[in-house]
């Protein structure tokens, strides 16, 4: 008997949801004036993604009569992941591009300072400083979204599916 559950009809309903949870969570960040590394913040960021992902991996495999292999978990996991990556990445991109463009400004700042303070060469700042508008640009953080929303999905997902997994006998 092939399986009947697609992975789609569970990925895309958790991945729109922890997408839209991500534009939430940097919309609150950016109104309470949050520090974008705030540990408590980070934690509870962490445990809703995990809830997320286990319970998308756990809703397939109750589809799927109570059967998962590791592969499943992985497909549905990164599905899951690909979706609220692209959400997150795009709306990323639309927030530090036009809602909150001040933070790379502040981000770049902060890197002149601080190559300033460690008595750098011109040359060595101009070098260090051209790398850093790279890495403080919108474009920047937003691959950053969906490359981190890949690599955590996928260690969720082998984790999660390695104790969920129950192998079908009939595809043995």
């Amino acid at each position: 008997m092939e399986n009947s559950t697609s992975v789609k009809s569970v990925a895309y309903p958790y991945g729109i949801v922890l997408g839209i949870y991500s534009i939430l969570a940097l919309v609150l960040i950016y109104v309470f004036n949050v520090a974008q590394d705030n540990w408590t913040v980070g934690i509870i960021n962490t445990l809703v993604s995990i809830i997320v992902f286990v319970l998308a991996i756990k809703k397939f495999k109750q589809n799927n009569s109570g059967f998962l292999s590791l592969k499943e978990a992985l497909k549905v996991g990164l599905a899951v992941a690909v979706i609220s990556g692209v959400i997150g990445a795009i709306y990323s991109y639309i927030h530090y591009s036009f809602v909150y463009p001040e933070f790379s400004e502040m981000m770049y700042d902060q890197a002149v300072l601080q190559m300033t303070e460690q008595g750098l060469s011109e040359a060595q700042q101009s070098q260090g400083l051209e790398m850093t508008k790279m890495f403080t640009s919108a474009w920047f953080f937003a691959t950053m979204a969906l490359v981190g929303s890949l690599f955590f999905g996928f260690i969720i997902s082998l984790i999660t599916g390695l104790i969920l997994k129950r192998e079908n006998p009939a595809h043995q």
